[in-house]
């Protein structure tokens, strides 16, 4: 397989539409495929739910605001997936309130443990009932399903997907290239973001947009390497360019994008730290940089300039002061990159 084909796989996996926060939506995955595994129908009077996860995952999950059910916490989580009547990943929109509403008035039903051992995207949902017990297993990426096991017996494995890293010189090589089909996916990212209110200048609406995901908005984001709000502060600048410049501008957003691929590879998909600061600000930085000639010595150093600027941002939850992070990051990265002389 050539490179090209490589990336474009790479970059597809990463690009995925969301309702409402990635590790709620990754937990409530986790029991809606338990559920679709069972031999026999549902009953939410009488299921029980155990969840373990690791911290990062708790931690987020339990923070924000589930869409549709207007409420926080693990169990609005968990009863969230049971009650969906999707088939894949972005399942909030699909949630069946009648049945949520029936678990979430019951006590006791649902369990939940802290994996300590384990770091970034880990889910375990085991679901039972008396006749039967499903447990289904999410690692690496949110969507990525591991394992399943009906009544103590392996239902299906998967290996874990396995991409080899790109380097920043890579990416050079590979937005040079002028791909049409990569420079589509970019633009279909753009153009399908949210895109808040045009009136308010570029950091308050990218604050604006990532405090309401928090809080329960019902809007579908597009995410990147698993996280909505790093698909909006990377969507909100390059849409504003993609109208005054057109297609031109295509290649700088592909940078973008490949480059936080390149920097969740060198970190991870979440942490202690703030996403925005570790990776989408230097990856938007980068992308920005280089639409005004930046070679990849200058673009690295701003890359570098960008993340001391933010280092002492820490996560803590998907909440509303996401928003008031993104502002911060937004202005930085804006301000550095007009102080940058490139092109020389």
């Amino acid at each position: 397989m050539s490179k090209i084909n490589t990336i474009r796989k790479l970059l597809q996996s990463e690009i995925v539409k969301v309702t409402g926060c990635t590790e709620p939506a990754s937990v409530a995955y986790a029991f809606l495929t338990a559920r679709r595994h069972m031999k026999r129908a549902f009953d939410p009077l009488t299921a029980k739910a155990v969840l373990s996860a690791s911290p990062e995952v708790l931690r987020n999950a339990s923070t924000a605001v589930v869409p549709f059910l207007n409420r926080r916490g693990l169990q609005v989580v968990v009863a969230a997936g049971l009650s969906s009547k999707a088939d894949q990943f972005d399942l909030f929109p699909a949630i069946d309130r009648r049945i949520a509403r029936i678990l979430l008035r019951r006590r006791s039903w649902l369990k939940v443990g802290q994996v300590a051992r384990q770091k970034g995207v880990y889910v375990k949902a085991v679901l039972s009932t008396p006749t039967e017990s499903v447990s289904v297993v999410i690692e690496g990426q949110h969507d990525e399903i591991r394992s399943g096991s009906h009544n103590g017996k392996t239902a299906f494995r998967a290996s874990p997907k396995r991409q080899r890293p790109i380097s920043m010189a890579e990416i050079m090589a590979v937005v040079a290239k002028r791909d049409r089909r990569l420079e589509a996916m970019a633009r279909e990212f753009i153009v399908r973001q949210v895109r808040g209110d045009p009136a308010l200048p570029l950091p308050q609406r990218a604050a604006a947009l990532i405090r309401d995901r928090m809080c329960g908005s019902a809007s579908p984001v597009m995410t990147i390497v698993g996280s909505g709000n790093h698909g909006i502060l990377l969507g909100i600048p390059f849409y504003e360019l993609y109208r005054k410049r057109g297609r031109r501008i295509l290649p700088a957003v592909l940078f973008s994008l490949l480059t936080v691929i390149h920097m969740t590879a060198k970190r991870s998909r979440i942490s202690e730290e703030c996403g925005l600061a570790t990776k989408a600000a230097p990856a938007l930085a980068a992308g920005l940089a280089f639409a005004q000639g930046a070679d990849l010595a200058q673009i690295t150093r701003l890359m570098r300039t960008v993340s001391a600027a933010l280092h002492s941002l820490k996560c803590h939850g998907a909440r509303a002061s996401c928003g008031r992070k993104a502002q911060r990051v937004l202005k930085v990265v804006l301000a550095e990159v007009k102080a940058g002389t490139y092109g020389g």
